[in-house]
């Protein structure tokens, strides 16, 4: 008769016999097949702009040529056709100062996929197991150019290795993962057009395997609606001086920006009371009548090529003469009229609303394996409030709490007023828009609903421009790359 003794030592033998067979299971598995290919998206600011005729980096750099202006013209209505000669050259992979700036960097991804075994592989040169890309694009651009371009090299792999069944697990940051999730949810296909109600095909799940999204702002993000607002700057040291900044007048040139806005449908904004206010996010009048940006700056307005005009209808308006010396921004801000920046913002307006809309089509089941990764212990900016300064005679546009008083003297203290506009996120990201969760029922209370099913999702205490120095968020989705491997020929 068996003792206790006697089956625990069996099932003891039983499990060290089952983890060998296993181990030489994996062994003879590793002979037959390899890792699929990875690519690597980086987010806004994270790719290198060349101009091609010096050769010298425009961005990231500290110092800039007056030539070597980041901004795009403004000048057409068809955002296609609004075009510099500067290039990409290759994703950011570090930066060399004595404080790191807040620009995506991916040394540490690409340190961390090598030891995984990965070697990284040239577009032009491709290679299809075992092996990662990199996937520099023009930031400042339309983000379905960028997807339409991403399936193109997909498309081109593919077609050199001669296997149509490829497909790649991509590795998206920030915009990096709008531009996937679109790549994938509708191929090389343009926006629907005003008023027609946009249908995913999934057209690039014949591309993608696996899409994994770090901080991804699936629902908008209010960190790119106050850098229209305010700019972004860069700053090495708080002793010295800003360096390689972009005003709200570059970022103006940017559609890509405005497609990282809050979705109107998520978009919280309050007024003096902390109520919910009724705003059209892409309507170009709001945008003026909160003075939003450039677009309602005298300051910006008064360089254009009719500010005179201008002058006439509102006197903040004042007419700068073009200097002998200017750089290529005001000299292409001098050549255009109000008329043409006016309808080229409504192009840009009606583009992010259509982008958006595109990316909110709900979905059921998705063929592709979406996986989300962010922060979660950072305060993050999720609605704004907006008040009437009646001393100035214009509205104010709150993006930080601090004490207010309303209209009829109440006294709103700043942890109220911070309650009502943060939630947690990575600090520009916020929980809920990475994983695209809206609340459901009539008094929208907690439960909440997410447009697209997310195969896993992973939180750790790091920033948005950290999130691949965390040790658990870097050993999630790496173990989940090799999770499946595919067959080799």
């Amino acid at each position: 008769m068996y003792t206790f003794r006697d089956v625990r030592e069996y099932m003891r033998n039983l499990s060290i016999l089952t983890l060998l067979f296993l181990s030489l299971v994996g062994a003879a598995t590793a002979q037959t097949t390899g890792k699929r290919p990875v690519i690597i998206i980086p987010g806004i600011s994270g790719s290198q702009i060349v101009n091609p005729a010096t050769g010298k980096t425009v961005w990231f750099s500290v110092k800039r040529d007056k030539d070597d202006d980041l901004r795009l013209p403004m000048t057409s209505p068809i955002l296609s056709d609004n075009r510099d000669t500067l290039v990409v050259k290759d994703i950011i992979r570090e930066v060399e100062l004595p404080v790191l700036p807040d620009v995506e960097v991916y040394k540490t991804l690409i340190d961390a996929l090598k030891l995984r075994g990965y070697t990284e592989a040239d577009w032009n040169t491709p290679k299809t197991t075992d092996v990662f890309y990199v996937f520099p694009y023009d930031w400042r651009r339309d983000n379905v150019e960028s997807a339409q371009l991403l399936i193109k090299r997909m498309s081109e792999v593919k077609q050199a290795a001669k296997d149509p069944q490829l497909k790649f697990d991509i590795i998206a940051h920030s915009m990096g993962g709008l531009i996937a999730r679109y790549a994938a949810m509708y191929g090389g296909a343009d926006l629907a057009g005003s008023g027609a109600p946009p249908k995913p095909t999934w057209a690039g799940a014949a591309h993608i395997n696996k899409l994994m999204m770090f901080g991804t702002p699936n629902e908008g993000s209010f960190g790119s609606f106050e850098a229209i607002l305010k700019g972004y700057t860069i700053i090495t040291n708080r002793n010295l001086p800003f360096v390689d900044d972009f005003r709200p007048e570059d970022v103006l040139s940017n559609p890509s920006v405005f497609q990282l806005i809050p979705h109107q449908s998520s978009a919280r904004f309050l007024d003096e009371n902390l109520r919910p206010l009724k705003v059209d996010i892409y309507n170009p009048d709001t945008w003026i009548k909160y003075r939003w940006g450039a677009i309602g700056d005298p300051k910006f307005l008064s360089k254009l090529k009719d500010a005179n005009q201008l002058a006439l209808a509102n006197t903040d308006i004042k007419a700068v003469p073009l200097a002998k010396d200017a750089g290529k921004d005001d000299r292409l801000l001098a050549d255009t009229t109000y008329a043409q920046l006016r309808a080229y913002f409504a192009s840009v307006l009606d583009r992010a609303k259509r982008f958006h809309l595109a990316l909110d089509a709900p979905t059921k089941r998705s063929p592709v394996q979406l996986y989300a990764y962010g922060g979660n212990c950072a305060q993050t900016l999720d609605a704004v409030v907006l008040f009437q300064d009646k001393k100035k005679g214009r509205w104010t546009t709150l993006l930080d709490a601090r004490d207010i008083k309303t209209s009829r003297g109440r006294a709103i203290k700043k942890e109220a007023v911070k309650a009502a506009m943060f939630a947690i996120g990575d600090g520009r990201v916020t929980k809920r828009s990475l994983l695209a969760e809206t609340p459901i029922g009539k008094d929208k209370g907690p439960v909440m609903k997410t447009i697209f099913p997310v195969t896993s999702s992973f939180f750790a205490c790091g920033t948005h421009y950290q999130l691949f120095l965390e040790k658990p968020i870097q050993d999630s989705f790496l173990s989940a790359l090799v999770v499946e491997k595919q067959k080799l020929p």
